[in-house]
């Protein structure tokens, strides 16, 4: 498994002027961690709920103060990025600046390492300069949750994994449901058995199948629902 198979790609992005209020709330709202800034359709920070503690409007803006052996220079950059946080009011003076990434072909061990080196919940997944996902621990542990009882460790081609990957595409296509389909995958190819609501709903979801990664081939032996006859 790669990062391209288990990320979020409908990612919530904010200018670099969205308001630190606006940020708060989106961040409530939505029930998310984090959220890229975008400017001219490249990732320049994230802010997350980390970024967003030490608050003037909390009270919590009191900049905790090193030990004599802290290096004067180091504390004087972090007093002064602590206070553009703690009284900045626009995401571009809160955010974390240049944040770590991953490749969008980043492997499971890959990704887990770099977040529990870092202490991250959430990684921003690039294709080239372009911002491809995001991945949290949460993807990770649903990754977990969608493979067999005692199963041995996926390949990068896991058949678990494409069929995971096809009944979730079959459940945001209209008129077709995974409920109403067999869904076999073996060696990359995606056998799907059962019926559709319309010749619409089939062409539509079959393509989607065949875009998913690591799908070789799709025969699709499903039939359309045929209406009653009055």
């Amino acid at each position: 498994m790669r990062a391209n198979n288990i990320m979020t790609t409908n990612v919530l992005t904010v200018g670099p002027d969205a308001t630190v209020k606006e940020i708060a709330s989106l961040l409530t709202d939505k029930g998310i961690g984090a959220v890229p800034v975008v400017d001219h359709g490249g990732v320049i920070g994230i802010v997350s709920e980390g970024d967003l503690i030490h608050r003037q409007e909390l009270g919590t803006d009191d900049f905790p103060r090193r030990g004599s052996w802290y290096n004067l220079v180091e504390e004087k950059e972090a007093a002064a990025t602590f206070h553009a946080k703690a009284h900045g009011m626009r995401a571009s003076d809160v955010m974390t600046r240049e944040p770590v990434t991953i490749d969008e072909h980043a492997t499971m061990s890959e990704i887990a390492h770099v977040m529990e080196s870092n202490n991250f919940k959430q990684l921003l997944v690039m294709n080239g300069k372009s911002l491809a996902g995001i991945i949290t621990r949460a993807d990770i542990v649903r990754a977990l949750a969608a493979r067999p009882e005692a199963a041995g460790p996926p390949l990068s081609s896991d058949d678990d994994v494409i069929r995971q990957h096809v009944v979730e595409a079959l459940e945001s296509i209209p008129g077709t449901s995974p409920w109403l389909t067999t869904v076999i995958a073996l060696k990359g190819v995606v056998s799907l058995y059962g019926t559709v609501e319309d010749e619409a709903a089939l062409d539509t979801s079959r393509a989607a199948v065949e875009k998913i990664p690591y799908v070789a081939r799709v025969e699709d032996h499903r039939a359309v629902l045929q209406p009653f006859g009055g």
